[in-house]
């Protein structure tokens, strides 16, 4: 129950910003709040990041329901059903994951839920049956896989990961991501 707590703190809370034309807020990753300086996107962007093949290597925990993939670039992507900043930006990912392939830098997009029960999952989908399909981590295993990300154990969702080629965890990022954070993906997947 701390743990979701904890979770939830990031979703929606009161340090998001205000997007134009009644957008939902979108709250600003900790290193943007601090409006970090860098030449390297991946430093400026992320609140964990190293260069291409340096970062931690991918260890994912046991997850309920389809498999993670395997090669090539992936973006793993720590959501909610309850966490509006969550379900407001699948959409975006997925439509920049089409983007970003006819760019020439294809990554594949692995939602990962943290609801509390695959219930809530099955619940939440049949009402909303264009989201993409997810797996599940059960909310006790959130501290250890944070932490094995180079996070707080305490940090809220959602939380991204782009993971390079090699396996290993490129960038890191706690908060929301928004339009505006195209070019930066795009860059950090571009930058060796």
């Amino acid at each position: 129950m701390i743990v979701a707590a904890l979770a939830v703190a990031g979703c929606g809370g009161e340090e998001a910003t205000i997007t134009p034309e009644g957008a939902a807020p979108v709250a600003p990753s900790r290193v943007e709040a601090v409006a970090a300086r860098d030449e390297d996107p991946a430093r400026r962007f992320c609140d964990v990041s190293a260069g291409f093949g340096e970062g931690r290597e991918l260890a994912l925990p046991a997850l309920e329901g389809p498999s993670a993939p395997t090669s090539g670039w992936r973006w793993i992507n720590v959501w909610a059903t309850w966490c509006p900043p969550c379900v407001e930006e699948m959409p975006r990912i997925v439509a920049w994951r089409a983007r970003l392939a006819e760019e020439g830098t294809p990554i594949e997009p692995f939602f990962v839920s943290v609801d509390a029960s695959a219930e809530d999952v099955a619940t939440w989908r049949a009402a909303h049956p264009d989201a993409p399909e997810s797996a599940r981590l059960d909310p006790t295993g959130l501290p250890a896989f944070f932490t094995s990300l180079g996070l707080d154990a305490a940090t809220s969702i959602p939380i991204h990961a782009l993971v390079d080629p090699t396996g290993h965890v490129r960038c890191v990022r706690a908060g929301a991501v928004a339009e505006r954070d195209y070019a930066t993906v795009r860059a950090i997947l571009r930058t060796r």
